[in-house]
């Protein structure tokens, strides 16, 4: 009878022991599910984010343009001075133009625009030449990029002509960023006019692709 009463606590006390393990398990594996659960979470928030960003930097485009070297400064006067564009600065409002080998700054209020003489040497990114008007043609139509900010317009090689221009909606739509890009993989977009609204900081340009 002794014999017996002891099988009966052994089992009871093992029974208990095991189900305090299972309990225990419950506990980690809820605690392991909610800790792989926040982590899943934090993934997807940073994927998101970081999607966003490539969204956000994908909706911006750095173009390269070429400035032809002969450019037509008309003033708002109706007087006009020629030379080669040789920089814009934007802190002082200033246009830098270079001829015979002497640089003078314009201040961009007396601008009304700047046309490129057709005729004039062009260089393209790659270092190639272009006579636009005579040995070389336009191979697209002439785009108008209206409401540039002026900080975005930024002369890289003076001597070359060589620029750059930032655009992202709202002056142009995604939908012409790609178009753009497209254009710009085999062709060279050159500047044929710049117009300068110095009240509002923006400029229009208007180029061709060759």
């Amino acid at each position: 009878m002794r014999k017996l009463n002891i099988v009966k606590y052994t089992v009871k006390a093992m029974k208990a022991f095991f189900q305090g393990w299972v309990v225990a398990i419950l506990v980690m594996a809820a605690a392991m599910a909610g800790n792989i659960q926040a982590v899943i979470s934090q993934d997807v928030k940073t994927g998101n984010s970081l999607l966003a960003q490539t969204q956000i930097k994908a909706d911006e485009l750095e173009l390269a343009v070429a400035l032809p070297e002969l450019a037509e400064v008309i003033f708002k006067g109706g007087e006009s001075s020629s030379g080669q564009i040789t920089g814009i600065d934007v802190q002082g409002e200033g246009l830098s133009i270079q001829r015979s080998g002497k640089t003078a700054t314009i201040p961009l209020s007396q601008i009304k625009k700047v046309v490129f003489k057709n005729g004039a040497l062009v260089y393209r990114s790659n270092g190639r030449q272009i006579i636009r008007g005579e040995r070389d043609r336009p191979i697209g139509k002439l785009v108008t990029w209206s409401g540039i900010p002026l900080n975005t317009f930024t002369v890289k090689n003076s001597t070359q002509g060589q620029a750059v221009v930032k655009l992202k909606p709202p002056i142009v739509s995604t939908e012409q960023l790609q178009g753009i890009e497209s254009v710009a993989t085999d062709r060279q977009y050159v500047v044929d006019e710049i117009q300068f609204d110095s009240q509002q900081r923006t400029i229009t340009i208007l180029a061709t692709p060759y």
